[in-house]
């Protein structure tokens, strides 16, 4: 196929970016409390109308450069608009909801008969108790008799902005992810039904998640998964990624897609490093933005495959940039340091995803404009940086990579 025909293909984190997926805030991050916020895994709760504003903003910088945009949200309704299609997601959705048999059944009753863009809305953005009956009215549910009328019977899912942990292009293939916790498993069950049915994303192959055993504890996250090359994957094993889901997209990568080299990078499982692209991304071809420290802090195992998927050979190495030189084929790696270097600067940075960065062209990246010592460094270092708004955006804890889900990139 030409690249020019293609309408998906991910071999490179830097490659010219031409089409992305993003999904807008919406009425879900309204959903957010100061009681409710941790089990949303927010530290904070967000300004909605701002949010929106930034994230318009970050839309338009990235058409401004070349990028078409597709938004999660518009493809997620436009399968809605499939009966049978429409019936398989509510039963799936409420199945996760753990509402009893009369409850499931008056709404996916009443629901069945929304537009399918209000579906989506709903689906997204949760329903209270409250708003359920009025919908359905009255039913013999005993989860509506101990539910209080402000309790969600569907959940609402306001980290949805973040497109690139429910799934991870790699070449012609996507990796649909197991989410390490609950409050986001309904994400990545929405973004199946679109890479099975919708017309737009015919031939692509799913690497993971078509398979009933693809489920927890195989926990994966597309902001582990980093696409170095055509040959060669990064995957962190983290709070949210296990060793074992690393170990079976090894071997479909090799069979499905030809990558046969997988860089295993373990980094410590908590919060503040989450996934492998909130300490460490790709900003060049042979330059990468790191949070000062990690590199003493994880361990890197090569992992390389034949075409058949088989293992042949397992080797480990504390040296991150003998490790990407090796794998890359690169005679030199440039590591710039998040903050500077400065502890100080760093950890303010990194609070704000300094080192979060969505590349796209080589040495050309989007950033959060608060990280302003990161960005005179990434500067100094030849890399162009194009500066967006993010004081709402960011409260989510993830940056540019993070609200992005490149779709097609240049070679």
């Amino acid at each position: 196929m030409e690249e020019r025909e293609r309408s998906f293909y991910v071999a490179s984190e830097v490659g010219r970016l031409k089409r992305v997926m993003l999904h807008r805030p919406g009425r879900e991050l309204e959903r957010l409390t100061i009681d409710n916020k941790d089990e949303l895994l927010f530290d904070d709760i967000l300004w909605v109308e701002e949010a929106q504003k930034e994230h318009d903003a970050f839309a338009d910088l990235l058409r401004d450069n070349g990028v078409e945009v597709v938004y999660f949200r518009n493809s997620f309704s436009q399968v809605l608009r499939d009966e049978e299609i429409r019936s398989c997601v509510l039963d799936d959705s409420l199945a996760l909801e753990a509402l009893d048999v009369p409850l499931v059944q008056a709404l996916k009753k009443e629901l069945m008969d929304f537009s399918p863009s209000d579906l989506a809305d709903i689906l997204i953005s949760g329903l209270t108790k409250e708003e359920a009956m009025a919908i359905i009215g009255n039913c013999r549910s005993l989860v509506l008799c101990v539910t209080d009328a402000t309790d969600f019977l569907i959940r609402p899912l306001p980290n949805l902005y973040f497109q690139r942990d429910p799934h991870a292009f790699v070449k012609d293939g996507v990796i649909i992810s197991v989410m390490n916790f609950q409050a986001r498993r309904r994400e990545p069950l929405y973004a199946r039904y679109i890479y099975e049915y919708h017309p737009y994303f015919q031939g692509l192959k799913i690497l993971f998640g078509d398979d009933k055993n693809d489920d927890a504890p195989y926990a994966v996250e597309g902001g582990d998964v980093l696409v170095l090359s055509e040959n060669v994957v990064a995957i962190g094993i983290s709070q949210r990624t296990t060793a074992g889901a690393v170990q079976i997209l090894g071997r479909r990568l090799a069979k499905r897609v030809g990558v046969h080299t997988v860089l295993a990078v373990d980094i410590p499982k908590t919060r503040s490093y989450m996934h492998l692209d909130t300490v460490f991304t790709m900003v060049d071809r042979n330059a990468f933005t790191i949070f000062p420290g990690v590199s003493k802090a994880i361990r890197i195992w090569k992992l390389t495959y034949d075409d058949d998927g088989e293992l042949l050979s397992l080797s480990e190495s504390d040296d991150i940039e003998t490790s990407f030189k090796d794998a890359l084929g690169l005679e030199t790696v440039r590591f710039i340091e998040t903050g500077g270097g400065d502890p100080v600067a760093a950890a303010r940075d990194q609070w704000n995803d300094g080192t979060n960065t969505l590349s796209i062209a080589p040495g050309n990246v989007v950033t959060y404009r608060r990280n302003v010592v990161s960005n005179r460094i990434l500067r100094e270092n030849g890399i162009k940086v194009l500066e967006i708004r993010g004081a709402e955006l960011g409260r989510g804890r993830g940056g540019p990579r993070c609200m992005t889900m490149p779709l097609l990139r240049e070679s």
